[in-house]
């Protein structure tokens, strides 16, 4: 997931700094900790997240027949659950326990099927020819080309939403820690993997990850 900006959390947690000398252990548990209450926390959600499934998402499979999907870094889970609503068999997966944990309250809730799985992407099995849809919104910094062409059937399609790589001049990131994407890097990455690309715009707008208003990348890719 892109790394909020500085002072875009309502709650003081965001400023706690991490454990002293700390173990990769503990600084993987520092970090769960934070992203499950940028994704949980009332005042976050009220405030600096969208909390209606992606624009290019319902539009993708608007007249789509409902197939396997694949929700990446799903957080709270608005995506995955448009998704179950509209009859899609769904896998989610997020290390935010806490955030899978309310995403299945509301599937309960709306009465849908989510399954999820709690561990880091790095871990996480994406399968072979396993879905007939990727979603990849607001996810990481990665463009996962590789682990998306495996995972996908021929035919299956990627939605893509992010930040551009412009955000990190406005959000001063560190030369260390830059996020988002250059001009057409994800077009040309997946074209070159055996992709067709559905679509692809850079627009400024309303990110649905902190509500501000930023260049973003969107693509749409199919497997050949």
């Amino acid at each position: 997931m892109p790394v909020p900006p500085p002072g875009s959390s309502p709650a003081h947690f965001s400023n706690l700094p991490p454990p002293t000398n700390a173990t990769p252990a503990q600084l993987r548990e520092y970090e769960r900790g934070r992203w499950n209450h940028f994704l949980v926390d009332e005042a976050w959600r009220r405030t600096r997240f969208n909390a209606q499934p992606n624009a290019l998402l319902t539009e993708t499979i608007a007249g789509l027949t409902p197939g396997q999907a694949l929700d990446v870094n799903m957080g709270e889970g608005r995506n995955a659950l448009y998704l179950a609503q509209q009859g899609w068999q769904v896998t989610g997966v997020d290390f935010a326990d806490q955030a899978l944990l309310y995403a299945q309250q509301r599937a309960r809730e709306l009465g849908v099927l989510l399954r999820t799985h709690a561990q880091e992407l790095a871990a996480f099995d994406w399968g072979t020819n396993a879905w007939d849809l990727v979603v990849l919104c607001y996810a990481d910094d990665e463009a996962h080309v590789a682990e998306v062409h495996a995972a996908l059937k021929p035919g299956g399609l990627l939605v893509f939403e992010n930040f551009h790589a412009e955000v990190n001049a406005a959000w001063n990131t560190s030369p260390t820690k830059q996020i988002g994407f250059d001009t057409n890097y994800l077009p040309q990455q997946y074209a070159a993997n055996g992709f067709r690309i559905v679509r692809y715009e850079e627009p400024v707008g309303p990110a649905d990850f902190t509500r501000e208003t930023r260049r973003l990348v969107k693509l749409v890719a199919q497997k050949r």
